[in-house]
């Protein structure tokens, strides 16, 4: 979940990765996690699946098989009638080795199908004689909730990634990744490399994907997940060099003892269209967001995750007076995060999209869409602090 590293190694590389520092959640304890694990292991069904995995374009749907005893779930086709539907103030999430967040997956109710356009993607690699050893970002299985209703991709490296779409027919998989006695929990797969080259070289049914959608935009946004571990001024910079078409016009930092929780907001020039960017978890006083997991109420929701209920409820708390007037300006709003970012995401665009204008997490986080205007680029950070 830390994005912030530890000088020391850990362990041995594999034969075809070079891990030069392990990630700072890997000094935190597991033994509970592992045993919890283990007998919900036991109680799943596990299908032996074969080598040959159908894959799903943009367009179709194919097989969900994750791989050998990759365990999976049928997802029944939902007859939707009509409802009314809310306007969105958040157009599309795309995270990356995000933890899951509610008891039941979180609906948008601004789409007829309740889908979150976008993409949700984590790492998976596939090894053993058999293709039978799955090895799965530790932060995508962090807990037993499921993600919301989004489109869902498995990088994998050197082999076909599996995409599954979210529709009337098909759910994203919000369930995924699944346990089994052949999955592992692999914090080496959570880091920026992991994602921006699987995304780079991907394939879905033996052709390239890389420049088709989701994936091209979940591609551009990888970089952006990143960096919001940057300070200010090399977030700046960096997106003024590798993202010409795009700008940081919002910078706003909550600071809380060593904790800083960042929130950015950058616009494209061409199409006046925004993203927000949450931060994953960068420092131990922030590691109870993930690892306090018992159900709470949130903007209007119930079963919701409450260590990231109430990281979004402080950081708009803190940071909404800067954050929403500058997302008032924008044509449309993307939500991006990696880690803990990824998570927030889910909870923020759930949320903003619900409707629920007299609930206060709404009213905290939420904007009144105004004419879409080129914003300047920011000058410097808006600081928050208790």
């Amino acid at each position: 979940l830390a994005q912030a590293r530890v000088g020391f190694r850990l362990g041995q590389p594999s034969a075809h990765r070079i891990y030069p520092f392990a990630p700072l959640h890997t000094l935190l304890p597991s033994m509970a996690m592992k045993a919890a694990f283990l007998l919900a292991a036991a109680g799943w069904d596990c299908q032996a699946l074969g080598s040959g995995q159908e894959a799903c374009d943009t367009e179709g749907c194919a097989s969900d098989a994750a791989g050998l005893l990759q365990v999976r779930s049928e997802s029944a086709t939902t007859h939707v009638d009509a409802v009314e539907l809310t306007t969105p103030l958040v157009h599309a999430v795309y995270t990356y080795g995000a933890p899951a967040t509610k008891g039941e997956p979180f609906r948008n109710a601004a789409t007829q199908d309740g889908c979150f356009p976008g993409l949700r993607s984590y790492t998976e690699d596939i090894l053993g004689a058999f293709d039978e050893i799955h090895q799965v970002d530790a932060a995508a299985m962090h807990n037993f909730y499921p993600h919301s209703r989004t489109a869902s991709v498995i990088l994998h490296l050197g082999k076909d990634s599996i995409y599954t779409p979210c529709n009337t027919e098909v759910d994203g998989h919000p369930d995924m990744p699944k346990r089994g006695p052949s999955i592992f929990h692999e914090w080496r797969l959570h880091q920026e490399d992991d994602y921006v080259g699987r995304l780079k070289a991907m394939t879905i049914d033996g052709a390239p994907a890389t420049e088709k959608e989701p994936f091209k935009t979940a591609r551009l946004f990888a970089d952006l997940a990143w960096r919001s571990y940057d300070t200010f001024e090399d977030a700046k910079a960096w997106i003024s060099g590798k993202m010409p078409d795009w700008s940081l016009v919002t910078h706003a930092m909550y600071t809380w003892g060593l904790d800083e929780d960042p929130l950015l907001v950058v616009q494209q020039a061409s199409t006046l269209d925004c993203a927000i960017v949450f931060a994953g978890t960068n420092d131990f006083s922030e590691f109870s967001a993930s690892t306090t997991q018992h159900e709470t109420s949130f903007c209007g929701f119930e079963g919701v995750h409450i260590g990231y209920a109430n990281e979004v409820r402080n950081l708009m708390s803190h940071l909404g007076k800067f954050i929403s007037p500058s997302l008032a300006k924008c044509r449309e709003v993307t939500c991006v995060g990696h880690s803990l970012g990824g998570s927030l995401c889910e909870v923020f665009a759930a949320c903003a999209n619900s409707g629920n204008a007299t609930d206060p997490d709404y009213k905290a986080l939420a904007w009144n869409k105004e004419t879409p205007v080129l914003q300047a680029v920011a000058e410097k950070s808006m600081l928050s602090e208790d």
